[in-house]
């Protein structure tokens, strides 16, 4: 009979030791930091981040391909019933400047026996040299400065978009870890438990075939290892659909998903030294503001319907085009001068001007209005979501420091427990307790570590959460 008590003793010491000295997997574990590199460098929705910079990056080329010099040529010939009609060339270049001023260089050639008089040039060509100058509209703003402008506007758009892809997309991740961790570290301390149970009952057994216990109390070790089963069965679901939903996130570097039954191990959070992180709420309000992937989307915005604004006034000008080109006898400029010197203003030229104007304007009026009520509903929109990103921040650093002061607490009080079930194990080695009142311990301990494992884990999303409410998630 001492025999068999012993060795059922022996079994539970066993499996309690077991449950308090689980050994890690031989592989490495999943870690947050590893995780959370692999999904900023491979997940599809990071590297479409990196592309919108880059599509921002060529926008603002083209936009800067306004202001480049372009060259031209033009050739056109007429012969018919044995007669040259006439030949007419032209090649040069045209180069629009910051100031709305587009300076011109040419050289033209006409030649044949119908030509028309106003085509008649020097036998040896004509050269070109001009400007044309909006000194009505486009006078201190045009398209093309418009254009550049909303260019250098959109990198810095792209590059808060870049930031709230990233940030919105390791809030997620983040949950999915974390939901995934607790998940298999319960699956874990459910499979010991069960294992402890197991060898609970089959010691007990022992002792009734002995004679040392009654066989009704293999019936309430038989309930207990029944329902550590069922605890496991749920536990097994759970870290499967978490896995699933982790495995959305784990992408290889050759654009692979991850399956989920190839996810390394989870880290078991019990095992770790844990300290709580501070931080001062005020500190991040003050960096939400400023720093923020969203709240700079509205100031880009707001930046953008400025120029859009400008431009818009703008049209509501008139339009006055002026041209003035100077012609030359082939290459030879100033061929007719005077005793003041070359008559440039007034002979061997060309010049001209161009005026228009609607008369009620609307629609340059119209425009303009639209653009103003845009940069006020965008103002009105920046101001609501500044008070959102705000509030998240104060939410996150409440429920952050809920979840810090509560930590201390599972801690002890889960280790008390631990305490009172080997205290309980050791009064029944003496033979001063009962299966049930071991039983009973060791589920206030089982609910204790899980209660304890939960916390952890909404620590560590509470953490989170607080980085992704101050847009600052998807930093290293």
């Amino acid at each position: 009979m001492i025999g068999a008590r012993f060795l059922w003793t022996a079994a539970c010491w066993f499996a309690f030791l077991s449950l308090l000295h689980s050994q890690q997997p031989a592989a490495s574990p999943l870690d947050w930091s590893s995780f959370r590199r692999q999904v900023l460098d491979h997940h599809p929705l990071a590297l479409q981040a990196d592309l919108q910079r880059d599509l921002a990056a060529a926008a603002l080329l083209r936009a800067r391909g306004g202001f480049d010099p372009q060259t031209y040529a033009d050739f056109s010939v007429k012969a018919y019933g044995g007669k040259n009609y006439y030949q007419y060339g032209e090649a040069g270049v045209k180069w629009p400047t910051w100031a709305g001023l587009e300076v011109k260089g040419a050289y033209q050639q006409a030649r044949g026996e119908y030509l028309n008089p106003e085509r008649q040039l020097p036998a040896a060509g004509q050269a070109v040299v001009g400007v044309e100058w909006a000194v009505g509209q486009g006078l201190l703003f045009d398209e093309r400065r418009a254009a550049l402008r909303q260019g250098k506007i959109g990198l810095e758009q792209a590059a808060a978009e870049w930031s709230a892809a990233r940030n919105d997309l390791l809030f997620d991740a983040a949950q999915a870890y974390w939901a995934w961790v607790i998940a298999d570290n319960q699956l874990s301390i459910y499979a010991l438990a069960l294992e402890q149970a197991q060898l609970r009952l089959q010691g007990l057994r022992e002792s009734v075939l002995q004679g040392d216990k009654p066989a009704i109390d293999t019936t309430e070790s038989l309930l207990q290892v029944q329902t550590r089963l069922l605890d496991l069965n749920f536990a097994q679901l759970e870290r499967q659909n978490a896995a699933l939903s982790l495995a959305i996130f784990l992408w290889q570097p050759d654009q692979q998903p991850t399956l989920p039954e190839a996810l390394a191990p989870a880290p078991f959070l019990l095992a770790d030294t844990f300290e709580t992180d501070g931080y001062e709420t005020e500190a991040l309000v003050q960096q939400a503001r400023q720093q923020h992937p969203e709240l700079r989307l509205y100031a880009a915005k707001a930046r953008n319907l400025e120029v859009e604004s400008r431009l818009k006034l703008e049209k509501r000008k008139p339009q006055l085009d002026l041209n003035y080109n100077l012609l030359g006898n082939g290459w030879s400029f100033f061929p007719t001068a005077t005793a003041d010197g070359p008559a440039v203003l007034a002979n061997d030229i060309k010049w001209g001007v161009n005026f228009s104007y609607p008369l009620l304007n609307r629609k340059a009026r119209g425009d303009w209005q639209v653009t103003e009520i845009k940069r006020t509903q965008n103002d009105q929109a920046w101001r609501q979501k500044r008070q959102e990103v705000e509030a998240k921040v104060r939410q996150y650093a409440n429920e952050l420091d809920y979840y810090g002061r509560q930590l201390p607490l599972y801690r002890d009080f889960t280790a008390n427990y631990r305490l009172l079930l080997e205290a309980e194990i050791e009064r029944f080695r003496q033979g001063e307790s009962s299966v049930f009142l071991i039983n009973a311990r060791e589920q206030r301990w089982l609910d204790a570590q899980i209660k304890y494992l939960k916390v952890l884990g909404d620590y560590r999303k509470a953490k989170i959460g607080l980085r992704w409410a101050a847009g600052i998630a998807g930093e290293f």
